[in-house]
């Protein structure tokens, strides 16, 4: 009987440590999976973060991708401004329309922890801002060498939220989006006028010379603007060369956001500017050119406390219809009617005409 009741037992016991294991195993497989997902998701964020170019794209893809790494209520990705007298505020990288303002105390700590370069895990917080109320924090520095660019955070309504091994995955994000950010910097101040922020003289050739070869391959037209500020001088002359710097400033969102996402401005000279309006006939660049001509018309920039404004004369090309199939006689016919825009008394559209 006893022996029948050990075999029982030894049974029992085998069939426990059986189940243990298996659970030991299938907790072991989640958390392989777990980490295989994290892997994957920090290469596919590394990828995509080494080929932005733009500060938008790199914010966009670090909040797309910290989401689907960790639970959240609240992601911050916040520049820290070091130019002189600055006191080292927190802003937006990229600020987007009803963007939740920070609290003064998340301010000053996020602040803090930037300046410190400290990554930390918080629990039991008590943030509190139109959003909701902050329990758990993730935070760390957006370093790159020495120089601190600012601090990635992520919060949580629910207390305890974040572990020690979610603060490393942040972490790694952290150091892939200053890379991200820098890069993108780099590349801004090769290929984008600081003063008006469209793209620069030879970046715009280039992507020019590029529409050129695909539109004789897909046998789609492209435009061609050539845009001068009528009397600029006279700005510089009466009130001086910050005025006119504060007017070309304020001109260049005018100019973008008069322009579909395909079209690409550049600043071609002092005042002068060129426009490329890819897959656009003559109807369609006319259009386009008088939108842009009655928009800065329209603008009345600040001088220095005096009120700044001008027109500007447009010539308009299009490609193959002007050019003959030569790039140089299409710059040559913008060129050309930009001039007889001016000769015709400014403030007009005017295209290529033989």
């Amino acid at each position: 009987m006893w022996i029948a009741s050990l075999a029982v037992a030894g049974v029992l016991a085998l069939s426990v440590g059986l189940l243990r294991s298996r659970r030991r195993a299938q907790v072991l497989a989640a958390q392989l999976h777990v980490r295989e997902t994290e892997l994957r998701v920090l290469h596919a964020a590394a990828r995509e973060l080494l080929t932005s170019v733009d500060p938008v794209r790199v914010v966009a893809a670090v909040e797309r991708e910290t989401r689907r790494l960790l639970p959240l209520d609240r992601f911050r990705m916040l520049a820290l401004d070091a130019d002189p007298g600055s006191q080292h505020q927190l802003r937006s990288f990229v600020p987007a329309p009803g963007e939740v303002a920070l609290a003064p105390e998340e301010e000053g700590m996020l602040r803090r922890l930037a300046l410190e370069k400290c990554a930390v895990l918080l629990h039991d917080l008590d943030l509190e801002d139109a959003s909701g109320t902050i329990r758990s924090l993730l935070a760390v520095p957006l370093c790159l060498d020495d120089r601190v660019l600012g601090i990635l955070a992520v919060g949580s309504q629910t207390p305890q939220a974040y572990t020690a091994a979610q603060l490393e995955l942040l972490t790694t994000l952290g150091q892939q989006a200053a890379s991200a950010l820098e890069h993108a910097r780099q590349q801004q101040a090769a290929t984008v006028d600081s003063l008006t922020g469209l793209f620069l003289r030879d970046y715009f050739f280039r992507r020019l010379q590029e529409e050129f070869h695909r539109s004789a391959r897909y046998g789609k037209p492209f435009a061609l603007l050539m845009l001068d500020l009528d009397a600029f001088k006279e700005i510089n002359d009466k009130n001086g060369h910050l005025a006119g710097d504060r007017y070309l400033r304020a001109l260049g969102p005018v100019l973008r956001a008069s322009l579909r996402l395909a079209d690409l401005a550049c600043r071609y000279g002092g005042d002068e500017f060129c426009i490329l309006l890819p897959e656009t006939d003559g109807t369609g660049a006319r259009a386009i050119a008088e939108r842009i001509r009655s928009a800065v018309a329209e603008l009345v920039a600040d001088g220095e406390g005096t009120p700044v404004r001008t027109t500007a004369s447009i010539g308009l090309a299009v490609h193959p219809l002007h050019d003959g199939g030569d790039l140089k006689a299409l710059l040559r016919a913008a060129d050309q009617a930009l001039y007889r825009a001016k000769r015709q008394g400014r403030d007009r559209v005017v295209p290529w005409a033989a």
